[in-house]
């Protein structure tokens, strides 16, 4: 995950953490004070509905003890039931009628619902409902004779009828007892009271006060003004819900725009951040594929701190790099030097022993010395031409110049290599060609091209076929060598030369790459060693592993992108270099 995208995921999450813990705490507080401002109104509007219907208990009671003190159609009506010495039945037809004429009137004019006279025995003489007259109720009765009359109370569901309130009021006059009960029904006054106060109202059922719900704010209101009534008072949380769903939408909205903004932010500065970093890694890469040079650092403190310490270690690098090449190569010369001198002195003794022995027959004019001579001579001459032949690998060791690393396609020019070693020479030269070439290539994948001396590994690859096809025509009648190239990762390529050879004796793979280390009769060795260099100084590897089936499997493994820093070495005679490399002897196993 690069920097800028790290450096934007953390300002939106602080950001994220910043609003949700905000918008947590500012949401519950301003519900606690909501539902606290919201409780207050309910409980306002609560007492005002219970003041409400108090009032509408003390207006029905107003209403209907003057009617019992001095109301005309009552006097009238205690006076024919005095005349009738107390007893309903005794009253005239006439008195019946006028009563149940007057009942529904008096009804009308004080707006109420319901309004019956009745006797202490609870016989019904008039009521509003003319099915009712003349029937016997005794709970009417005792409500207008009883320790109740005059006090508002709830008709009980037993009587019948919707709910409603209920107020009796008596007189009693020589012997006669007279009552009115009046009668305002529930609902249209809950209905009316609650519309003025912005309250649903209804009277208590049997199941009780109604659970308070998430929409719905309940209150059960009892009046002691009223006997048995309880009435239940709900107010719609719409109003509140509607200004928390608006608080949310603004705390979202907040949020999102301040985590818009630290995104934007944390990229600006992520980029701001990242770009010099960005620069000092290219130019941190130019140093390991290039010419040494000193990086700039811009950005901040921090970035040109890092471009010093980087520029200080680069300058201790190619200080290191430089004595280890020197030291390197002084090391590799003295080695073949030492290895020199030991072939040089193996051709010595023989011709020390032909000079001498001329000399002896020279001296005493043996008549043998003109046949000696020949064979003296040949002999002195084969030496010579050996020792010539391993000062001249010595010099070419000596001087093998250091990578020159250009691009090229890798591929086009082993493919051309295997062409020109493919077929035999002597089938060539008599006309009898195998079908099957003596070389192939394999390709494994998709291979870029890569950077490096192409002089030098045309060299290498010359070398390893060429051995690996000696190898095996000294045992094979069909040498077959195979050459495959594949990606070892990202940054390598690997080469595989293959052959189908007897392979590399145990005594000889601890010395394989050593100079001078052979196991054929002529030839100094050298050629392994001098490709193992080659390969070491373009920042690879040359190993060797025996196949499998039989043979000999030689791995290179190069980087693509060229020479590192720490593995291009550095010149340091002061002779002349040629960028020409001959090929190396073929001579090793």
């Amino acid at each position: 995950m690069s920097l800028t995208v790290r450096l934007a995921l953390a300002f939106v999450l602080v950001a994220l953490g910043a609003t949700a813990l905000w918008g947590v705490a500012v949401r519950r507080t301003s519900r606690e004070l909501m539902e606290q401002d919201f409780d207050r109104r309910t409980e306002a509007a609560t007492e005002a509905v219970r003041g409400a219907l108090a009032a509408e208990a003390e207006e029905l009671r107003e209403l209907t003890a003057p009617l019992c003190q001095k109301g005309t159609f009552f006097d009238k009506a205690l006076l024919e039931l005095e005349r009738a010495g107390g007893d309903a039945a005794k009253l005239e037809v006439g008195s019946r009628i006028a009563m149940r004429y007057h009942v529904p009137d008096e009804a009308a004019a004080r707006d109420l619902d319901e309004l019956s006279l009745v006797t202490r025995e609870g016989v019904v003489l008039a009521a509003t409902d003319p099915a009712r007259a003349g029937m016997r109720d005794a709970r009417l009765g005792a409500l207008v004779t009883g320790a109740d009359a005059g006090k508002a109370r709830l008709r009980p569901a037993a009587a019948g009828g919707e709910p409603a309130l209920e107020v009796g009021c008596v007189r009693s006059a020589r012997g006669a007892t007279l009552g009115l009960v009046a009668v305002r029904r529930i609902d249209a006054m809950l209905d009316r009271v609650g519309r003025a106060h912005g309250v649903g109202l209804a009277p208590a059922g049997d199941e009780g006060v109604p659970t308070v719900s998430a929409r719905l704010a309940v209150r059960a209101i009892r009046l002691d003004e009223v006997e048995g009534l309880e009435v239940v008072a709900t107010l719609p949380k719409d109003a509140l819900l509607a200004a928390l769903e608006r608080l949310d939408r603004e705390i979202f909205v907040s949020g999102a725009v301040s985590v818009l903004a630290a995104l934007v932010v944390g990229v600006l500065l992520a980029r701001s951040l990242s770009r010099p970093i960005r620069e000092l890694s290219h130019e941190a890469r130019e140093v390991l594929v290039g010419e040494p040079r000193p990086v700039r650092g811009r950005g901040g403190k921090e970035i040109e701190e890092l471009a010093a310490s980087f520029n200080h270690t680069i300058e201790e690098l190619t200080r290191m790099r430089k004595r280890l090449a020197a030291t390197e190569r002084i090391a590799a010369r003295r080695e073949v030097a030492r290895q020199v001198a030991h072939e040089i002195k193996n051709p010595l003794a023989p011709i020390r022993a032909a000079v001498e022995t001329l000399r002896r027959l020279r001296a005493r004019d043996d008549a043998r010395f003109d046949d000696y001579f020949d064979e003296a001579t040949r002999t002195v001459l084969e030496e010579v031409h050996r020792i010539a032949n391993i000062v001249s690998e010595f010099t070419r060791f000596q001087r093998l110049p250091p990578p020159d690393p250009k691009e090229f396609d890798l591929v086009e020019t082993t493919r051309g290599l295997v062409a020109l070693h493919a077929a035999d020479p002597d089938q060539v030269r008599t006309g009898k060609v195998d079908d099957a070439p003596r070389v192939a290539l394999a390709l494994e994948g998709e291979l870029p091209r890569v950077r490096a001396d192409r002089d030098q590994l045309v060299q290498v690859l010359t070398n390893l076929i060429q051995n690996g096809l000696e190898a095996a025509s000294a045992v094979r009648p069909d040498p077959r060598v195979v050459v495959t190239i594949k990606r070892a990762d990202e940054a390598r390529v690997r080469i595989v030369v293959r052959d189908n050879g007897p392979g590399v004796s145990e005594e000889m793979r601890e010395r394989l790459f050593e100079p001078y280390a052979t196991s054929k009769g002529s030839g100094t060795g050298l050629g392994l060693a001098i490709c193992q260099r080659i390969i070491f100084e373009h920042g690879g590897e040359l190993t060797y592993r025996a196949a499998t089936k039989g043979g000999a499997v030689f791995e290179i493994v190069l980087p693509i992108a060229g020479p590192s820093l720490l593995d291009k070495p550095l010149e340091t005679t002061a002779q002349p270099q040629s960028r020409r490399i001959d090929a190396a002897p073929h001579d090793e196993s």
